[in-house]
C-alpha cells in the first residue's frame, strides 16, 4: 500500500477506528492486536495485546490472544465493510470445532474467523515449522467455513482497493432517444 492502512479514512474515521467502533457495538470486549509498536491512531481505552512472538504476522497475534482468551475472533482492521452481525453467525458455525471461517466461494477469510484454544497446540506446532499460513492452519484444525457475501470481506491491500471503496458510484444515466 506504500502507508499505513489503518490510518486511511472512510466515511469519516480511520479504519481501525471504525472497525473498533463497529464491533464494539455488537461485542462485550475488543481488542487490539499489535506486533512490533503501538498503532499511532489506537481509539481511546482501547486495550492493545502485543504479540509473544513479534515479527510473523497474524499467526502471532492469534497465538497471543489464545494465550489469554478461550476463544476469539479475528477481524482484519482493513476490511471496512465487514459486518459484526456476519461475525456472529461465524462463532456460532464453529460449534464444537476448534476454528470456524467466512469463506468466498469456497475459499477461507482467516482475518474474519472464530478460533478456540484447542487450535492453539496447531498454531504453535506450525510457528516452530516457520508455516505463517493462517488458511493452511484452518484446514489442518478441520474449520467449518460459512460462505459470506465476497463485498462483506473486501480488503484494502492495494491503492486500487481502497479507490474502489472510496469513489463514489456514478448512476447510469439515459439516453435521450426518439
Amino acid at each position: 500500500m506504500g502507508r499505513d492502512k489503518l490510518r486511511l479514512e472512510y466515511e469519516g474515521e480511520t479504519l481501525l477506528c471504525r472497525a473498533f467502533r463497529r464491533f464494539s457495538a455488537e461485542f462485550e470486549s475488543v481488542y487490539i492486536s499489535a506486533g512490533g509498536k503501538e498503532p499511532r491512531n489506537a481509539p481511546s481505552g482501547a486495550e492493545i495485546i502485543r504479540d509473544i512472538l513479534p515479527g510473523l504476522g497474524p499467526i502471532s497475534g492469534l497465538h497471543a490472544a489464545l494465550a489469554r482468551f478461550d476463544a476469539v475472533f479475528l477481524v482484519a482492521a482493513d476490511m471496512p465493510l465487514a459486518e459484526p452481525g456476519r461475525a456472529r453467525a461465524v462463532i456460532e458455525a464453529m460449534g464444537n470445532r476448534p476454528a470456524a471461517a467466512a469463506a468466498r466461494g469456497g475459499e477461507p477469510e482467516p482475518l474474519f474467523a472464530a478460533y478456540s484454544r484447542a487450535i492453539l497446540p496447531e498454531a504453535g506446532r506450525a510457528i516452530e515449522a516457520g508455516d505463517y499460513s493462517l488458511r493452511r492452519l484452518l484446514a489442518r484444525a478441520g474449520a467449518r467455513y460459512v460462505e459470506t457475501p465476497p463485498e462483506t470481506l473486501l480488503n484494502i491491500n492495494l491503492p486500487e482497493d481502497y479507490e474502489r471503496l472510496v469513489r463514489p458510484i456514478t448512476p447510469c444515466r439515459r439516453s435521450r432517444g426518439r
